[in-house]
């Protein structure tokens, strides 16, 4: 692999590492961070593959957007952060649709692990699941039966960190096999 065709996955590793170092510190992802790596992620699809790079960086960037921005807007941004939304966009347009949607899965994956684990720390997991089943119930309740969601019902974690690792973890998938050939 040439240093022009590592580019991508070396600046997704990067912008997720700084991503999770903010998400983590404050709880957002600026769009300083991510509304540059669009252009970037297409400049570098032509870089590489012609006009066929620029589509795969678009085909990314929609892909990887519509099913978290889907999420940001039904839960009004309480389920997933709009830094997360865009993070998750510029890696596909880094990435290409296939390994963005890779890492986005993977991420997700990851978090809900992240939360088990720490909700079995905490001893607050069988807590957090029966509100859970409570909250899938409620809205299919007729609305005289339903009750408020009260924000302390909600648990908060930070995906930021989860997609650092999931990109990180496929850049070594990734590259791991020419480290030995």
């Amino acid at each position: 692999m040439n240093a022009l065709a590592e580019a991508p996955l070396a600046l997704a590793c990067a912008v997720t590492l700084a991503s999770a170092w903010t998400d983590a510190r404050t709880g957002r992802i600026p769009n300083l961070l991510t509304l540059p790596v669009l252009p970037l992620g297409l400049l570098l699809g032509a870089a590489n593959d012609g006009w066929a790079g620029v589509g795969l960086s678009v085909l990314g960037i929609l892909l990887c957007f519509s099913v978290p921005y889907v999420l940001f807007r039904s839960s009004r941004g309480s389920a997933i952060g709009g830094g997360d939304v865009k993070l998750f966009a510029a890696l596909g347009a880094l990435l290409g649709p296939s390994a963005g949607l890779e890492v986005e899965f993977a991420s997700l994956v990851l978090l809900a692990v992240f939360a088990l684990v720490a909700l079995t720390w905490r001893g607050q997991l069988l807590n957090v699941l029966r509100r859970s089943l409570w909250l899938c119930v409620n809205w299919v309740l007729p609305k005289a039966r339903r009750r408020q969601v009260q924000p302390e019902m909600l648990v908060s974690m930070r995906l930021g960190p989860a997609i650092c690792i999931a990109t990180w973890g496929f850049a070594t998938l990734e590259l791991l096999p020419g480290l030995f050939a």
